[in-house]
C-alpha cells in the first residue's frame, strides 16, 4: 500500500488547499482589511461599531472591470460583499458598481 512518507505528503496537501478564485464579468475578489482598531487610550473598537464602510485590497478582477486593478485599495459598503473562506482565509466578492472609491495611505 502506501508508505508512511506518502501518507504524510497526502495529509499535508489536504490541509493546505490551493484554491484560487477568478471573478467573472463585473465582479472583483478582495482581501478584506481588518476593520478593528485601537484608540490612543488602548480601547479596541470592534468593526461593528464603525461606519458602514469596509476596505480591502483587490486580488483579481473580472473581464468587464474598468478603473480598478489588482493591488488597489478600495472602499465599499459593508453589506455589498459576499464573504467566502478559501484555505481558511476570508475573501470578499463584490460587484464593480459597489466600489465607491480607491485610496492610498
Amino acid at each position: 500500500m502506501y508508505g508512511e512518507d506518502d501518507t504524510l505528503r497526502r495529509l499535508e496537501r489536504a490541509q493546505t488547499p490551493s484554491v484560487q478564485v477568478e471573478p467573472l464579468d463585473d465582479w472583483l475578489t478582495i482581501s478584506p482589511a481588518s476593520d478593528e482598531h485601537e484608540t490612543r487610550g488602548g480601547l479596541i473598537i470592534p468593526s461593528s461599531a464603525e461606519v458602514p464602510v469596509r476596505s480591502g485590497i483587490v486580488l483579481a478582477c473580472g473581464d468587464e472591470i474598468q478603473g480598478v486593478a489588482p493591488g488597489d485599495k478600495v472602499l465599499f459598503p459593508r453589506g455589498a460583499a459576499m464573504e467566502v473562506r478559501l484555505g481558511g482565509e476570508p475573501v470578499l466578492i463584490v460587484r464593480r458598481r459597489d466600489i465607491v472609491a480607491r485610496f492610498s495611505e
